[in-house]
């Protein structure tokens, strides 16, 4: 079978897409690459591979931020985790359950989701302050959970909504409280949708710089923070920073993320096709 020839359109679009694929995978080649040269090597050539490795980059990057990557999964877990369960029970009600005043708390979610969040820093900072929240975990997941509620509210509201009512109601006649309901039915079925939200909310959870940069203590610190201060511990001595030790600190810290979403990318690409999820 003679394969049908491209069109210039197709070949056009097929260029582009090649070319945003390696622009997107340039920042993942140089960090590869640059987290196994010396000192030296980085400064001769950032681009080229190394003729010799230097695996050792990585054993003092470990020494520096298995502290913070500990801190870093803590955080990121328990604030996802509390995100999309508090966001699921809020939109079950929100979009299952008829009460009064139903869509003037709607309207006030969807009102707080306009909201940037670098609005909210200082009166989030001063209100930290003012709870005399101890500087651990505690002071970023609250404050971490609470900012993504409208956007998982909104996107489950959706899901859920979409869901068969015959199933729903059939369900009730049969004895099933709205506990029951949301636990045996509506979140199995939903669990793409939640799954593409917890990873939407992970992601900028986990890269979060300035939060934690205000309310963390040194011993709490996440990933982000204590990359801004490692410099493969050349500031220490004085001496020219180790960049490749640098590079694979930024490989390590990314590496949870990678192997996550290769876990869940099916589950993630369902939920976003099915359920309009939109980062």
């Amino acid at each position: 079978m003679n394969r049908r020839s491209l069109t210039p359109g197709e070949i056009v679009r097929n260029v582009l897409l090649l070319l945003l694929a390696l622009l997107a995978l340039f920042p993942v080649y140089f960090s590869l690459v640059n987290s196994l040269k010396s000192p030296v090597q980085y400064a001769q050539n950032l681009l080229n591979f190394p003729a010799t490795l230097h695996p050792e980059n990585y054993s003092l990057a470990w020494v520096q931020i298995r502290g913070p990557l500990l801190n870093s999964v803590v955080v990121t877990l328990s604030s996802v985790l509390a995100t999309v369960v508090f966001a699921a029970s809020s939109a079950y009600a929100l979009a299952l359950i008829d009460f009064p005043g139903r869509r003037l708390l709607f309207g006030l979610v969807f009102a707080l989701f306009l909201v940037p969040d670098f609005l909210t820093l200082i009166p989030l900072y001063v209100q930290i302050k003012a709870l005399t929240l101890p500087s651990n975990y505690l002071a970023i997941i609250l404050p971490t959970v609470a900012a993504g509620q409208p956007f998982a509210i909104l996107v489950l509201y959706a899901a859920f909504r979409a869901m068969p009512r015959d199933m729903l109601e059939a369900a009730r006649l049969d004895g099933a409280g709205h506990w029951a309901l949301l636990r045996s039915i509506v979140l199995p079925l939903s669990l793409p949708i939640l799954v593409s939200v917890s990873i939407i909310r992970l992601v900028p959870v986990w890269n979060d710089f300035l939060l934690p940069s205000l309310v963390l203590d040194e011993v709490h610190r996440t990933v982000p923070v204590a990359l801004v201060g490692f410099q493969g511990g050349g500031a220490a001595t004085g001496s020219t920073p180790n960049y490749g030790a640098l590079m694979a600190s930024y490989v390590l810290s990314a590496l949870p993320l990678v192997v996550l979403f290769l876990f869940l990318m099916r589950s993630y690409v369902q939920g976003v096709t099915s359920g309009g999820v939109k980062a």
